[in-house]
């Protein structure tokens, strides 16, 4: 119990103070039970398109089952599941459902870092977790040394690009990766479900991050400059930078990065991403594969 408590720590400590704020929030809401968390971005589309992609009578880890909205129609395809959940909070309310009377299910608090590493699963299924960016890539990362055949990825069409740069990066790391858009029909913003094949994926040494090392470092003053946000995404978009490592002061961090999102999101449309790691704003060029598998000048990983 100590060695998984401190693979807990050191996990958080790793994923930074966005994902910590993203647990803290659903804490927040555990005790709301007139909602269901998660309930405004499943959509029966989107549970129909999820379910093609889990093959009857796998062993399956549900990553973020939250209150169990996906853990029910997950049971309908599953001879095992294991729920995981990061809050305590949303866990108890999944326990005490009637859902979790089914002798196939089993459910666990915490991350998948804490989960040994090695093969346990068939499919991997991750509901809208709150990880961005490279944390994206580090999930599938770890998720693929722990499933033997296919992680399923439930992504938000946002301003962020999450999904499109874990598409793209996922294809560069050696994945094969099928993505479709479902459409809702209340016209709301759609959802994406990402099939990423694990069973001839190669397990090698986790990538760095190579955004991290290539990003030039800007310190943006507080408070910030009118215009300070579409001034950097212009700056961005105009120059070779792979990626820039916006810092500021605490004070100014959160309403910064909303502006940058919001920015990128409107210049940059599908060639930025703007994701936040602790206290560091990072604006990345989205790799682009083409034909021949490559981004850039970077050979296609075999």
């Amino acid at each position: 119990m100590e060695e998984q408590r401190k693979r807990r720590e050191r996990a958080y400590r790793d994923l930074g103070r966005e994902f910590e704020t993203a647990v803290a929030r659903r804490e927040r809401l555990a005790n709301n039970y007139d909602i269901e968390f998660g309930q405004e971005r499943v959509f029966p589309e989107l549970v129909a398109a999820m379910l093609e992609q889990v093959p009857e009578g796998a062993k399956v880890l549900e990553v973020g089952a939250a209150t169990g909205l996906l853990t029910r129609p997950l049971l309908e395809r599953a001879s095992r599941l294991t729920a995981m959940e990061p809050s305590a909070g949303l866990l108890r309310r999944l326990v005490s459902s009637d859902v979790a009377s089914d002798s196939r299910l089993t459910t666990m608090a915490g991350v998948v870092e804490e989960l040994p590493a090695r093969v346990a699963y068939d499919v991997a299924v991750v509901t809208f977790t709150p990880r961005r960016g490279y944390a994206l890539v580090r999930l599938l990362h770890e998720l693929a040394i722990r499933v033997s055949d296919r992680v399923v990825i439930l992504l938000a069409v946002d301003g962020t690009m999450d999904w499109a740069y874990l598409s793209r990066s996922a294809v560069l790391r050696g994945f094969n990766v099928d993505m479709k858009l479902i459409p809702r029909q209340d016209r709301r913003n759609p959802g994406v479900v990402m099939t990423v094949s694990i069973a001839n994926w190669k397990p090698a040494s986790i990538v760095a991050d190579e955004w991290a090392v290539d990003a030039r470092e800007v310190q943006v003053p507080y408070p910030a400059p009118r215009g300070a946000a579409t001034r950097l995404v212009r700056y961005f978009l105009s120059r070779g930078d792979r990626a820039l490592a916006v810092t500021t002061d605490l004070r100014g961090t959160d309403r910064l990065y909303g502006n940058l999102r919001t920015a990128a999101h409107r210049l940059g449309g599908e060639e930025v991403s703007v994701r936040r790691q602790g206290d560091v704003i990072q604006l990345v060029r989205v790799p682009k594969v083409d034909a021949a598998g490559h981004d850039g000048d970077e050979p296609f990983s075999e």
